[in-house]
């Protein structure tokens, strides 16, 4: 099972994770996509929700672009995700599909719920402003890459060694991983 974010849950996020390094300039979407490695059709659309819920403002015109609607301190990964993805309500069965009903839960129920309400509580408690400090910290070096990491390429040093990754996008990495970079 993979549990990762969908490729436009990824594109919000670096997104966002731009428009907080930009300090309340506005960027445009092209310059956006160009930093990020992000399509701009697919970007353009991702914006616009993002614009929809309030998380992101827009200016029109040759001088316009995107800039954050508030502080990035003050905005939750998981009203990103929710944003681009959909609440976390249980509203299926995670065995039998269909409707999830409270009369007649599956085996499943309890654990899948549990997992769930772990998981929106970690997205809950990081927000914007830590996972930029962490992707500045892991650009520049100063952070420890996670033993888990997937993305680590070869003879990258593990937890053990500073990290020494060039043009690295975001690095989510659960509130538990302490390095450099956690001022939480």
């Amino acid at each position: 099972m993979k549990l990762v974010p969908t490729r436009r849950t990824d594109y919000g996020i670096r997104a966002m994770i731009h428009l907080a390094n930009a300090d309340g300039a506005l960027a445009k979407a092209g310059d956006i996509g160009s930093a990020m490695d992000i399509p701009t059709g697919f970007l353009q659309q991702v914006l616009q929700e993002l614009q929809r819920s309030q998380l992101v403002i827009s200016r029109p015109g040759p001088n316009g672009g995107y800039a954050l609607a508030r502080d990035a301190a003050s905005i939750t990964i998981r009203e990103i995700v929710e944003v681009l993805e959909g609440p976390f309500d249980a509203v299926e069965c995670a065995l039998r599909g269909g409707p999830c009903y409270w009369d007649d839960v599956c085996a499943l129920h309890w654990v899948w719920s549990s997992a769930r309400a772990a998981l929106c509580e970690q997205l809950e408690a990081a927000t914007l402003a830590q996972v930029v400090a962490d992707d500045r910290a892991l650009a520049n070096g100063r952070a420890v890459v996670p033993a888990d990491s997937h993305r680590r390429p070869r003879g990258e040093p593990t937890t053990d060694e500073p990290a020494t990754s060039k043009g690295r996008r975001a690095a989510l990495k659960p509130k538990s991983i302490s390095g450099p970079a956690s001022s939480r």
